[in-house]
């Protein structure tokens, strides 16, 4: 049986990683040690199963309480068993940026499963896929927290007896923080750095237009920061984000020139160019979907820098056709 894994980092700070039921088979959450007890850093899938492996790791983490829950962003696998870890821990404080606040109320509790499956076949992705892949997104586990205190950029928190400052890191998802201690220089990241996949940047109905540039912008501004380690959502801890961010920003210069090669082919939906520019790479019935959305991000950020046009709703043609 999947069980969650514990090991600590430093002194004081816990990585706690929790499974997934998919490709991405784990998500790290952490506890920060400090005098008024743990601070837990996002929540894993809302399932029985998450709250059954919290209540092992919480045992394991020992009698200390439970002073604060802090959620990085909206995507299940971070905010999905909130509620769940907030009543089973008795956190008194729930800390959540305001905007990510926004989304995931948006997201989770005002969303219909129609407005989405809408969405995916408005892009070009078949009316039967479309549908299974609405139901299987339906199934997903999420019970929000009601934060108690909801932060900007540039606020500061106390967590492990240290004050890290809000940073604002979208791209990945509109809303999402991340939280850079003041004396350490350590990140806890979320998922705005990674070390052995990409994240996704996917334009999803709730998300602004042009995700990518904005994450580009959120690459840069971690180059420029320089955190001396991040502690990310998934894979392994980053000793070098600037020449990390450096590689992820690469990858997507490559990935718009397979997007403006997809267009080239004849390719005008964002379904279209998705089985073109992952044509080498089989994607999965849960992989679809990602590239979907990941597709549209790179043909708006073409629009955006004028290698694209948008002759109708969701269709693109190259700039010059």
């Amino acid at each position: 049986m999947p069980q969650p894994t514990l090991t600590e980092l430093e002194p004081g700070l816990v990585q706690i990683t929790m499974p997934l039921p998919w490709a991405l088979d784990h998500v790290h959450c952490y506890a920060l040690a400090g005098r008024d007890g743990w601070t837990l850093v996002d929540a894993g899938l809302g399932s029985d199963a998450t709250l059954r492996w919290w209540t092992q790791a919480l045992a394991q983490l020992g009698p200390e309480p439970v002073a604060r829950l802090l959620l990085t962003h909206y995507h299940p696998d971070h905010v999905g068993a909130s509620a769940g870890l907030a009543e089973l821990s008795g956190a008194p404080e729930v800390v959540q940026g305001r905007l990510d606040r926004a989304m995931a109320v948006a997201a989770w509790e005002q969303g219909s499963d129609d407005e989405f499956e809408g969405y995916l076949r408005d892009h070009g992705m078949p009316a039967a896929l479309a549908a299974a892949s609405t139901r299987a997104e339906s199934r997903t586990g999420v019970r929000l927290a009601s934060p108690t205190r909801l932060v900007d950029e540039g606020d500061r928190v106390v967590m492990g007896d240290e004050a890290f400052r809000v940073l604002h890191l979208p791209g990945h998802a509109d809303g999402h923080i991340a939280l850079l201690g003041e004396t350490s220089g350590r990140l806890l990241g979320g998922d705005v750095l990674l070390d052995e996949i990409t994240p996704n940047v996917g334009r999803w109905p709730d998300t602004a237009r042009d995700p990518l540039g904005r994450y580009l912008a959120t690459l840069q501004r971690l180059s420029e920061l320089a955190p001396r380690r991040v502690y990310p959502g998934h894979g392994p801890v980053i000793d070098d984000a600037p020449s990390r961010a450096r590689e992820i920003a690469a990858h997507h210069d490559e990935r718009l020139d397979a997007a403006a090669a997809a267009l080239e082919e004849g390719a005008e939906t964002a379904y279209d160019a998705a089985q073109l520019i992952w044509r080498d790479e089989p994607l999965g019935f849960h992989e679809q979907r990602f590239a979907l959305v990941e597709a549209i991000s790179h043909l708006e950020r073409l629009t955006e820098t004028g290698r694209a046009r948008e002759p109708g709703p969701r269709r693109w043609r190259p700039a010059l056709a």
